[in-house]
């Protein structure tokens, strides 16, 4: 029996293979067939076999229906701005899952700036920074810019002061998603820089503490107006400088170095479980911590390295509460966030939108969008 093809459009296949960064060799051996199969494929000589597209389907990350689209789409490839330098000198380009959330925050600053213009909303005003601006003064514009003080930080617990920074930022004009990776990614967060539509995403598989560096990490990125695919690991140029800068806002010096001393005198930090001993004033990570230690000079050379080499199995994300289901509309509010959610509904309302737009966009029933209008409004962002 003759393996029937699947008729694919060869230049919306070749748009999705670049959007997720991959050449056709790169392909071609996910699929175990040549490069110039691909070729054929992507010139519409040949079509790949039922299986062959399937597998094609999976390695891409799009809907199969999307290979039968007439034309490619407009929008430019996600991944053209993450080609982010990792490790010695590597560029890697971000596979198919995270591109498909690099698409997400795509079209939600789309959405968020032609709202904004519409509605006439000031810009949002980042503290702008450069590479050779000093971490600490950094930090501290940014935390002046933002209100925050270590005893909101120090008086609340670890899913709330994460709760309250998260809606600092927004209060602010900033887009902040919350997605969900994949257990074994590398990838903890990115950001988008916009005139009028900044936006972070956070990773929520990682601990509310995990978050709260994520936070200021991408901030800092914000500020630089720097597009950043940030890696747990990548330790280098302007990654260093942005983990400096999240450190110095979490773990202020004068405090620290009292607590430092207050713990362990005039000794230098030297183990993974005296940084544990530190961490919990500040609701900071471990690499956090130690990678303050070492730049105020607390610790032996080298500790922020052992502990990295130590670390780190990454705590779970905070479990959500049995007390408050989570139901479609509240699944939207704590993914897109209320800055977001609520330039829609003002859209709606001052119908600048259609209300079948909102419910579209945010993929909710009308009774949904009444729910999600109603949380909103609460502050149950979650």
């Amino acid at each position: 029996m003759a393996v029937k093809p699947v008729p694919v459009t060869g230049s919306v296949l070749a748009w999705a293979r670049a959007d997720v960064g991959m050449s056709v060799r790169e392909l071609a051996d996910a699929l175990d067939v040549t490069p110039a199969t691909i070729l054929r494929w992507e010139s519409e000589e040949t079509h790949p076999t039922t299986g062959q597209f399937k597998r094609l389907s999976k390695v891409l990350g799009r809907p199969e229906n999307f290979f039968f689209l007439t034309r490619p789409p407009k929008a430019a490839p996600a991944v053209a701005a993450f080609r982010t330098k990792y490790g010695q000198g590597e560029w890697l380009a971000p596979d198919p899952k995270i591109s498909q959330q690099l698409r997400l925050a795509q079209r939600v600053q789309t959405v968020s700036a032609w709202i904004s213009r519409k509605l006439g909303d000031s810009r949002p005003v980042v503290p702008e920074a450069a590479i050779y601006h000093a971490p600490e003064k950094v930090a501290a514009s940014l935390s002046s810019w933002m209100s925050w003080t270590l005893d909101i930080q120090t008086g609340n617990s670890d899913a709330r002061t994460s709760q309250m920074l998260r809606q600092r930022l927004q209060e602010r004009g900033l887009t902040v998603l919350h997605l969900s990776f994949d257990e074994d990614t590398a990838v903890r967060g990115f950001s988008l820089p916009h005139a009028t539509a900044p936006l972070m995403a956070i990773n929520t598989k990682e601990h509310y503490r995990a978050r709260l560096f994520s936070y200021v990490h991408e901030l800092a990125h914000l500020a630089l107006h720097d597009d950043s695919l940030c890696f747990v690991r990548n330790d280098e140029g302007v990654e260093r400088w942005c983990n400096e800068v999240a450190a110095a806002f979490l773990i202020p010096e004068h405090d620290f170095r009292r607590h430092v001393s207050d713990k362990f005198g005039s000794q230098k930090v030297s183990t993974l479980d005296q940084v544990s001993m530190l961490r919990g004033r500040y609701k900071a990570s471990l690499l956090a911590v130690a990678l303050r230690l070492e730049k105020l000079d607390l610790a032996v050379p080298g500790l922020y390295s052992s502990v990295s080499r130590i670390l780190e199995k990454r705590s779970k994300g905070g479990r959500p509460d049995p007390d408050r289901p989570q139901t479609r509309a509240r699944i939207r509010l704590q993914t897109y966030g209320s800055h977001y959610v609520s330039s829609l509904l003002e859209a709606a309302e001052s119908e600048i939108l259609p209300e079948t737009q909102v419910l579209d966009i945010l993929k909710v029933s009308r009774s949904e969008l009444a729910d999600l209008r109603m949380l909103s409004q609460s502050g149950a962002e979650g």
